[in-house]
């Protein structure tokens, strides 16, 4: 990784600067400036900033120039749009240039930059190089603390230990080019092996709830580094992906990029993090809600929220569970020495070992135990990503009650896909023990084998069950391929899942600013080639109602080729490999879908013929086929169906109405 070049002076000298920084004043016309610079926590002596907000008197989003082998860059947050003028202020205490343009001493002054020009920066004898780069991201997120930390800046007293934690003030940029303050009640490290890496993630929580480009309030996110999916924007696309098809809990988040006292840090999912309570991600859980107030005890049923986790932190609250792995509490999260904590640990360990059961045993009642509808769509958000922790680590359960008011698990919420999407190689032993070889391609099975770290893998047992399995055929082509289609639309910015030419726009100059700091990485053990790949494209026949009823998937005739060491290669990479993989998910599924014949939406049930089966508007063969099919468990009639197969009006469903349509047919029955 490559090494921060530029690093903030200590709050000493910062302090005595600051001393003797007047208020500045407008180089362009001589007023007194909105902003008293003395109170900007950015500002170092001898620099040049730039401010997120230009004209307000904003001082938490200043931006400090960051040298680079000798080039001085501007990363401009996205509120800094390019062609109109940025705000700067020069700390130098003498007269300095910026291209032709003379800058006084401690001044403000505008300046509208060439985004493709390098301009010459000159004090005195010595001269710099000066870029302006450009942010697309949706929003920035400004941290400011200027505490000393035994001789370390806040950002650099973090860094050193995943323990460590402050607080700070601080701003976000909106999208009209303004700010908002946000104090931050806590920061501090996040991750397992992420955090071993140079650029390391956090969770930040917020004093008060805050709203992020059209985000639902919330106060505390988590700000993923991506360091290893030089893409950017996998665990974006799948998050939202899963929101779209209606996964419960699927974290909302923003492409943002960070700034610490100043100084650019690189670009940042900022999503929400895996939480409960009012204004987290998870609102309708209380973390609280095991405990009986009256009694001080534990109540006989209530909602908890847990992990699967394969490597859990010796503080966890965390167990062994029947499938030999560990569950790590998120809520509630118990201290040792809790009187209630093995109370809690039993109520939780029997109801996921029961659940377990059902489902390992194949037992019919599992849709009691388990929500069908949310654990078919987390196993195809793992299939789809072919996720290397699938079901096996970073695997949440949430037990709630169901609307009916019974309660059950339900698979959720999402999290950590950024070793999916054709992303990783994966361990050689491992992959080797489960005889697959395609892992990195778009083919093949990888969550029905995945192990587990500790005992079974929890999915890869689910879809060993019929009724997971039919609920997966039916949500796959109901759900998840016309959510996959807005991808391949254009402009769609609003709604859950939006379409491929967006992320791209608001990754590219976020992405170019990134790796102006990070490696973008590409030659590793762990990291797949991206350099080449052999694409499928799907071709799909509907019936009259819209639904898939045949899949051709084909090959390309030769593999696609990509530049893996440039943002643009890597993001075309992942799309075709998402793109290619849903192909040929949808040929290996369309054999086992049967869809519902759904009626018209507007039609009336009371005008429905008896005998219309397929609620066609007439009475033809397919009529008695689809009851023939509904027998054959081939494919269950709906409610409003049944109700007109009935025929012979014997009160049920059988042989002998297929027969009377028949009948009806060949004119041996005059009516229905």
């Amino acid at each position: 990784m490559k090494k921060l070049l530029s690093l903030l002076l200590s709050a000493v000298l910062l302090i005595s600067a600051l001393a003797v920084i007047p208020t500045a004043i407008s180089a362009k016309d001589g007023e007194e400036a909105a902003i008293d610079i003395s109170t900007v926590h950015a500002v170092t002596p001898s620099a040049l900033f730039a401010h997120a907000a230009r004209g307000s008197k904003d001082t938490e989003a200043w931006v400090k120039w960051y040298g680079i082998d000798g080039t001085y860059y501007l990363f401009l947050p996205s509120s800094v749009k390019q062609g109109e003028p940025v705000e700067l202020y020069s700390s130098y205490s003498e007269e300095t240039t910026l291209g032709s343009f003379t800058v006084p001493a401690n001044s403000v002054f505008d300046f509208t930059p060439d985004p493709d020009a390098e301009y010459v920066f000159r004090h005195a004898r010595t001269t710099r190089s000066v870029r302006f780069l450009y942010s697309t991201a949706e929003s920035a997120l400004f941290i400011n603390n200027t505490d000393d930390f035994d001789g370390l800046d806040f950002f650099s007293y973090l860094k050193e230990d995943k323990e460590h934690s402050v607080a700070a003030s601080g701003a976000y940029t909106h999208t009209n080019g303004t700010v908002s303050n946000a104090e931050i009640k806590k920061m501090k490290g996040r991750g397992n092996t992420s955090w071993n890496a140079d650029k390391k993630g956090f969770n930040v929580t917020f004093k008060d709830a805050i709203t992020l480009d059209g985000m639902e309030k919330c106060k505390k996110f988590s700000l993923i580094s991506n360091f290893q999916d030089a893409a950017l924007l996998r665990n974006r696309i799948l998050y939202d992906l899963s929101d779209a098809v209606g996964v419960p809990y699927a974290s909302d988040s923003r492409m943002i990029d960070l700034y610490t006292n100043g100084v650019y840090q690189g670009s940042y999912q900022m999503c929400q993090k895996v939480d409960v309570g009012k204004n987290t991600l998870m609102p309708d859980i209380d973390d609280e809600d095991y405990l009986d107030k009256e009694t001080g005890g534990v109540k006989a049923d209530f909602s908890f929220v847990a992990e699967i986790d394969s490597s859990p932190a010796a503080d966890d609250f965390h167990f062994s569970v029947q499938n030999g792995n560990n569950l790590t509490m998120k809520s509630p999260e118990l201290d040792a020495g809790d009187p209630n904590m093995a109370a809690v640990r039993g109520y939780v360990k029997n109801r996921f070992n029961t659940m377990f059961s059902k489902l390992s045993s194949g037992a019919s009642d599992v849709g009691d135990y388990i929500d069908l509808d949310s654990l078919a769509k987390v196993y195809l958000i793992n299939e789809l990503g072919k996720n290397w922790d699938s079901g096996a680590s970073s695997f949440f359960l949430t037990y709630k009650p169901d609307s009916d008011g019974n309660y059950k698990f339900f698979a959720s919420p999402v999290w950590d896909y950024d070793n999916s999407l054709g992303n990783a190689n994966g361990t050689e032993r491992d992959l080797r023990s489960l005889r697959i070889t395609d892992y990195r391609l778009p083919t093949g099975w990888f969550s029905t084998k995945k192990n587990g770290y500790n005992g079974p893998n929890f999915l890869a047992t689910a879809v060993k069950h019929s009724a997971v399995m039919e609920q997966v055929y039916k949500v796959w082509f109901e759900d998840f391929l016309p959510a996959l289609d807005i991808l391949n639309k254009t402009g769609v910015s609003e709604g859950e899942l939006y379409s491929a030419d967006v992320y791209y726009a608001i990754t590219k100059g976020s992405a170019e600013m990134n790796y102006k700091i990070w490696e973008l990485v590409t030659d590793t053990s762990w990291i797949a080639d991206h350099g080449s790949l052999l694409c499928y494209s799907a071709e799909y026949t509907y019936n009259t109602y819209g639904q898939v009823t045949g899949v051709t998937v084909e090959p390309f005739p030769t593999a696609t080729t990509y530049d893996q060491y440039t943002f643009d290669g890597q993001f075309d990479y992942m799309l075709d490999w998402l793109t290619s993989r849903a192909a040929w998910i949808s040929g290996e599924y369309i054999a086992h879908y049967h869809p519902d014949r759904p009626a018209d939406p507007d039609d009336d049930p009371k005008d429905d013929l008896f005998g219309d089966v397929n609620l066609s508007g007439k009475i033809d063969i397919l009529d008695a086929t689809c009851i023939q099919r509904h027998l054959a468990d081939i494919e269950p009639l709906t409610a409003r169906q049944l109700a007109v197969a009935d025929t012979d009006r014997s009160g049920k469903v059988e042989i002998l109405d297929a027969t009377m349509i028949q009948r009806y047919l060949a004119g041996l029955e005059k009516e229905l």
